[in-house]
């Protein structure tokens, strides 16, 4: 080994420590005052909760589905671990998302790197540390935070099986471990399968056999559960029918290209000094949700994206893709298919049209601007490294800038205030938002303040703790607003208290 070798080892160690300090950096910066924390955080946390309390079996998590799809288990004792040596502060979730930022942008320059070059190892590694849209997704503690991690080892395994058949037990592993997680990318292992089936490995029986003890480890509590219960998992498909005839089920391909067309454009660019809790949060624009809920865009600062990057997106995949199946690279076209496929599978889903059901295809391009630099002459590949670098730039200036308006820090501040002013009396929670209703009070209260004595999320999450509901009527009633949007009733009349984007009026009720 010469001294020329070493020497260039030890600069790419050096860039990847770099480029791991400035994700590390933006995804821990200023993290206890913007960490959003709303209503699937809310259920996560009081779900784990029960488990700290009282330590039991469980055979399900979080339903992942409008049709009653749950997931595995296993992420909500991992939440109630994390939930018992914080005392149930939410804080310690948020560092570990952030973490696991960390770690994907170590994978995405590690795959960008050996199955690419190096050239797309740094250039995908150096995005997706400082893309504002993917540091706010990884600031977010909920099961789909792992979708990022599982799609790109799913990329590499199914790159690797070429070389050893037995990289087919990392699939298995792979796809149980996205039963404990998030469906998202169930499409993207459709791939993984057909190349099984197409290859002949099914006629390996000690592959097989391996590969479903490995996948029945993640799946036996699922299978429990189905036993118990008419197999409900397993019966989703039968469940479609009548959840179009309820209208839970909406199919609208042209909503989805609208969104998925926003998002691609969101990818490089957000503006800085929006709130990042209405930057990620799918109930901040009316893309996500019904069109005639055009009142969410009067109030909500999100960004929405120049057509010119949007389209920025679309020249670019196409030549990838046009240039991945007219060559010979099969890394190349392995991408092209993964990527075709998440972008089918947005536009084809029949649920909503949020933005984080493209995560697997922000993360997956991150590739491409890298490979495509990579295949250009050395003067055109520094003129492509320095927009990388001023996009990069712009990135860290909207992350370093971006509001708590509606984040954890008001938030503990506001309960802060109202416990101050009722004291330890019994009280209620209710919300009023366009975009910031369900916003994890009750949980919160219950962390840095007192449990309330009944709480507008009941209804949802009441038979989480049945115990701590109060029927009597409690002395105050504390109505938690989104401050920017115009109320229904009156309360100027209620004395209240404001911050950030919040007030909270209080109501004595006797």
């Amino acid at each position: 080994m010469n001294i020329s070798v070493l020497s260039g080892k030890y600069k790419i160690f050096v860039l990847l420590l770099l480029i791991i300090f400035l994700t590390a950096f933006l995804r821990f910066h200023n993290l206890e005052k913007i960490y959003v924390f709303n209503f699937d955080e809310e259920y996560q946390a009081t779900y784990a909760w029960t488990l700290v309390k009282d330590f039991h079996p469980i055979w399900i998590g979080v339903s992942s589905s409008f049709l009653d799809f749950y997931l595995g288990p296993y992420f909500t004792y991992f939440t109630a671990f994390l939930s018992y040596f914080s005392k149930g502060d939410p804080m310690l979730h948020a560092y570990f998302a952030a973490g696991l930022g960390v770690f994907t942008t170590v994978l995405i320059f590690l795959t960008g790197w050996k199955i690419f070059n190096l050239t797309t190892g740094i250039v995908a590694s150096l995005l997706y540390a400082s893309l504002p849209i993917l540091v706010f997704f990884d600031q977010k503690y909920w099961n789909t935070m792992f979708t990022p991690i599982i799609v790109l080892l799913l990329f590499v395994t199914l790159y690797l099986v070429k070389k050893s058949l037995w990289y087919w037990t990392a699939f298995a592993a792979l796809l149980g471990a996205m039963l404990e997680t998030h469906l998202e990318p169930v499409p993207l292992f459709l791939i993984g399968i057909w190349n099984f089936l197409k290859g002949g490995f099914f006629k390996n029986i000690k592959l097989v056999l391996v590969s479903l003890i490995i996948f029945a480890f993640f799946y036996w509590p699922l299978a429990v559960f189905d036993y118990y219960h008419n197999f409900s998992n397993l019966t989703l498909f039968t469940r479609i029918g009548s959840g179009f005839s309820e209208s839970r089920i909406v199919f609208n391909p042209i909503a989805k290209i609208k969104s998925l067309f926003d998002a691609m454009g969101r990818f490089w660019y957000l503006r800085p000094g929006n709130p990042n809790a209405d930057e990620i949060n799918l109930s901040c624009t009316s893309l996500s949700v019904k069109p005639e809920f055009k009142i969410i865009d009067q109030y909500a600062k999100r960004t929405y994206a120049s057509p010119f990057l949007s389209i920025l997106t679309l020249v670019l995949l196409g030549y990838f893709l046009w240039t991945s199946f007219t060559g010979k690279s099969r890394q190349n076209k392995l991408l092209s298919v993964f990527l075709i496929v998440a972008v089918l599978a947005f536009i084809v889903f029949p649920g909503g049209s949020s933005e984080y059901y493209a995560l697997q295809f922000l993360v997956l391009f991150t590739l491409v601007p890298g490979i495509l630099i990579g295949q250009l002459k050395k003067n055109f590949q520094l003129i492509s490294i320095i927009l990388i670098m001023v996009i990069a730039g712009l990135g860290i200036n909207t992350v370093l800038y971006s509001s708590d308006e509606f984040s954890l820090g008001p938030k503990k501040k506001i309960i802060s205030g109202v416990m101050n002013e009722i004291g330890n009396s019994s009280f209620s929670v209710e919300g009023r938002g366009i975009c910031h209703d369900y916003e994890g009070w009750r949980y919160l209260f219950k962390i840095y303040g007192k449990v309330p004595a009944q709480s507008y999320t009941d209804k949802e999450l009441g038979w989480l703790y049945p115990e701590e509901i109060e029927k009597n009527k409690p002395k105050y009633t504390v109505i938690l607003s989104e401050e920017r949007i115009p109320l229904t009733e009156d309360l100027s009349n209620l004395p209240s208290l404001r911050d950030g984007g919040y007030r909270a009026y209080i109501r004595k009720n006797y």
